[in-house]
């Protein structure tokens, strides 16, 4: 094995600049997950594809549109959904767990176990 030493003066010089290489490549990456959220975000779905992803059938999307529960665009008779307005759906539809419900869970499932 080969031991290389250098001063303390060098050592911290290398450590900084390791730091802003560190910085920037978390930067870019930043920037290129915000753009590609952002791309997803413009992207129109079609009903075969909203039924898939919101895991529903074309009857309760077809409820969902007349409702106006849901945006969308007709073209020539086919209807078109943005991603984000799916992505609403989905995220206004989840139920944040709560600390005291699990807790309780988990006494059950020990007890029942």
């Amino acid at each position: 094995m080969e031991v290389i030493i250098i001063e303390s003066k060098a050592y911290q010089e290398l450590m900084a600049k390791l730091d802003r290489i560190n910085e920037f490549i978390g930067t870019v990456s930043q920037t290129k997950e915000d753009m590609e959220s952002k791309e997803n975000k413009d992207v129109w779905l079609d009903s075969n594809a909203v039924c898939e992803r919101l895991n529903i059938s074309s009857r309760t999307l077809y409820r969902l549109r007349k409702e106006r529960l849901i945006g969308f665009s007709n073209v020539r008779g086919h209807y078109r959904f943005k991603q984000s307005d799916v992505d609403k759906i989905l995220h206004g539809r989840l139920i944040a767990p709560n600390p005291e419900t699990l807790n309780e869970l988990r006494q059950t499932y020990k007890n029942d176990g």
